[in-house]
């Protein structure tokens, strides 16, 4: 079994060589090599180099026409606004060895008009793009777009099997238009015969919808129609006052037969990292070499404080402001530099209170 998974990855590599040349394809190593890597040696290596953060997250706007009831925009007070095309290519600029961006906060990337451009911009250096979309506006010009720019990789945000069930949980939203959308987007890839974006699924559990996890699998294959399919199950990162009574933990049962259904149809399935309920300790997080700006200018360490419901929290513990302030200075600055001590002593920095993925109790 591993050396079959060793030759998938290294045909996956040569594959990649080919179609996108050495250096983006060195950069999609360096992401899987280094990124959440659960190598100790490596864990260790990178606290001891402690390197410029070669991955980066921007939250562009925080417009959104959904009122999701398990997200924290549906409920907070904080003013919408959007990032302009100049303070992102601001901010961009100040990671010259940039390898990964990744486009999605807390809001309807399309909503802002610079979107496509921003886009455009992090294409043209050659660095990895990841998206996450709920497919509501990404209509046939769109797609046509994402393809011909060579978006890398794309994930579907879709919740539910049933009509009932995603209306209830992305309220706002239409099945029939998205399901459309998706099969539109997966037929324009045939046809222009494109490889990118990888087109993978994203599936946020809650109450509502943790029953229909088996029927689910069966509705991305049919409408992934034979392509390579991935779907990535993330449970939901935070039980927030609003949103306590949807948090569910998702049972080793479930698990299984999920899986079982998944082998059957040949889809492949990934768990996030906040599934397992026990936790790794924080000792072991690289997670930081990935830093998540908001559309306010503040930096936090990663995004896994997100969607707890605490926004307010997460600025007020920011450990800068880029508007204020360089990357650089930010970086060297001494809460950073506390933040990554404390985590490589297995201590829990105030920002990461609330992390998903690494087991913060009682250790804060």
């Amino acid at each position: 079994m591993k050396l079959d998974l060793l030759l998938y990855k290294f045909k996956r590599v040569l594959f990649f060589l080919r179609e996108k040349g050495f250096k983006w394809t060195w950069n999609y190593i360096h992401l899987y090599t280094f990124y959440g890597t659960k190598n100790t040696f490596i864990i260790k290596l990178i606290h001891w180099l402690q390197f410029y953060p070669p991955y980066l997250e921007v939250e562009i706007t925080t417009m959104c026409n959904l009122k999701c009831i398990m997200c924290e925009h549906t409920y907070w007070k904080e003013p919408d606004r959007d990032m302009s095309f100049e303070q992102f290519k601001k901010i961009v600029d100040q990671f010259p060895k940039l390898k990964w961006i990744g486009l999605t906060g807390i809001g309807e990337s399309f909503l802002n008009k610079d979107f496509m451009k921003m886009l455009r911009y992090v294409k043209s250096k050659n660095i990895f793009v990841e998206l996450y979309d709920n497919f509501y506006f990404l209509d046939s010009k769109a797609a046509e777009e994402f393809i011909e720019m060579g978006v890398d990789q794309l994930f579907i945000s879709l919740d539910a099997a049933t009509k009932e069930t995603y209306e209830k949980i992305r309220v706002g939203s239409n099945f029939e238009r998205v399901t459309n959308n998706v099969r539109n987007f997966i037929q324009l890839k045939k046809e222009k015969k494109k490889y990118f974006p990888e087109v993978d699924f994203h599936y946020i559990i809650n109450r509502l919808n943790i029953n229909e996890i088996p029927q689910y699998i069966e509705l991305v294959h049919s409408l992934a129609g034979g392509e390579r399919t991935v779907v990535r199950f993330t449970r939901m990162l935070h039980k927030f006052k609003e949103v306590s009574d949807l948090f569910v933990e998702v049972p080793e049962e479930m698990i299984q037969a999920a899986e079982k259904r998944a082998k059957e149809l040949g889809v492949i399935l990934t768990w996030n990292r906040d599934v397992p309920q026990a936790k790794p300790p924080i000792s072991h997080c690289t997670v930081w070499l990935m830093p998540f700006i908001f559309v306010t200018g503040h930096v936090i360490p990663c995004c896994s404080g997100n969607e707890a419901g605490n926004r307010d929290f997460q600025k007020a513990t920011a450990l800068g402001n880029i508007y204020e302030q360089s990357f650089k200075d930010i970086w060297n600055g001494e809460k950073y530099k506390t933040l990554r001590r404390m985590i490589r002593e297995n201590k829990v920095p105030a920002v990461c209170r609330d992390c998903c993925a690494f087991d913060v109790k009682n250790k804060t």
